[in-house]
């Protein structure tokens, strides 16, 4: 759940402060202030409504003086709330009903003191704005509930008039009111049970299509066998390399760029059979995604040919990784091929070069992959064109 953070809060030197709430986590406690100020909007209504009364003689003044403190105080203990987090431990953290409720009350005190009865119909139907603000949230038994404290806190209201003043009411007209009033608060909060469960459906809808849009997007960029991006995720990958690399000065870290392929995939097809050849797809793409270090991009590039991607890295660091590929793909164990035959992967490594496309790049790679097979396979060749050659170990050289 969200937390609004308040800008001027402060952290005791004892305690760790807690992490920052994400722009994502901070959305609902943000949409729910904009409700609350909102209700303070239909106040504001309201208030000219009593000054309206004010104005025809019906209202004092000093009534519509304590009506609007009362609804500063009412929007400003909400908003409290909000901003100190209380209202994440309610069970109903954007308070929908006791707002609802909390603004009645106000509303309840001007109604008792406007001096005729007639002048109390318009303060009724904003009760019932306030009611709306619970349509799209509760249920149509929570609104009844709603809407009979809205009732009963009207009929407490004509009590007390019968009580202190009978001459303002009159109880004919007053029934007729609360009936019709009762008749319109019981469709209302129907109309707004219907509504709420049409939000429902409607945002478990958007739901099931964001699911289903995932799982399109993800059918899209995966390769079903090896479950690792496929070649139209890599060429985007590469795309998005690419504008990295074009913004980095010369003094920053290069990327490197790796071509795999499996040696004599062909001969375990034709030998073994393509369920075989699937399986060893399978492992060493588990293999890979289980080796390479967080940061990497590995994807199928097309048959038993697979492009490491290793961004932020030095040559040396990107062939420490293609050896431990190699490795972890040599010790693989295949049941369906024979004992001490392993898997064995060709690599072939190029720096990217400040000023060439990333496509250049991707060429000297292959090219080092072709010196690779052609040096006899299971090893890493380094593209170094127009720089001393060296070789690193039995397994990795440089062309």
């Amino acid at each position: 759940m969200s937390q609004l953070a308040l800008d001027d809060e402060t952290t005791s030197p004892e305690l760790a402060p807690p992490p920052a709430p994400s722009a994502q986590q901070l959305r609902p406690q943000r949409l729910r202030a904009q409700r609350v100020l909102w209700g303070l909007a239909a106040y504001g209504a309201t208030t000219l409504i009593a000054v309206g009364c004010h104005f025809a003689g019906l209202l004092e003044a000093r009534r519509i003086v304590h009506y609007v403190v009362a609804a500063v105080v009412v929007h400003g203990v909400f908003l409290a709330l909000i901003a100190g987090r209380v209202n994440l431990k309610l069970r109903d953290p954007s308070m929908t009903g006791a707002q609802v409720i909390a603004s009645l009350w106000p509303a309840i005190y001007v109604m008792y003191h406007v001096a005729a009865p007639q002048a109390r119909m318009p303060f009724l139907l904003m009760a019932m704005v306030a009611m709306l603000f619970g349509v799209l949230v509760f249920d149509f038994r929570r609104m009844l509930v709603i809407g009979g404290v809205v009732l009963t806190s009207y009929l407490v209201m004509l009590a007390a008039l019968v009580y202190r003043a009978p001459q303002r009411v009159d109880l004919e007209v007053e029934g007729v009111v609360v009936f019709a009033y009762a008749v319109v608060l019981v469709q209302v909060s129907f109309l707004g049970s219907f509504i709420a469960g049409l939000r429902s459906s409607l945002k478990e809808r958007n739901n099931e299509l964001r699911e289903a849009m995932g799982k399109l997007q993800d059918l899209a960029t995966r390769d079903p066998l090896t479950q690792l991006p496929n070649r139209r995720a890599v060429m985007l990958q590469l795309e998005r390399e690419e504008s990295r690399l074009q913004r980095r000065r010369p003094d920053q870290s290069t990327a490197c760029i790796g071509l795999m392929d499996i040696d004599y995939f062909k001969t375990i097809n034709d030998t073994y059979g393509h369920q075989v050849g699937d399986r060893v797809l399978r492992s060493v793409g588990a293999a890979l995604a289980a080796t390479l270090r967080k940061g990497d991009f590995v994807g199928r590039f097309g048959g038993e040919e697979f492009l490491l991607l290793f961004p932020e890295s030095s040559l040396d660091g990107a062939l420490c990784a293609a050896e431990r590929v190699r490795a972890a793909i040599a010790a693989l164990d295949i049941p369906e091929l024979p004992a001490g035959n392993p898997v064995n992967v060709s690599i072939g490594l190029a720096a990217h070069r400040p000023g060439e496309s990333i496509e250049t790049t991707l060429g000297r790679a292959d090219r080092a992959l072709y010196s690779a097979k052609q040096w006899g396979r299971a090893r890493t060749v380094i593209d170094q064109s127009h720089q001393p050659a060296s070789s690193v170990g039995e397994g990795a050289a440089s062309g």
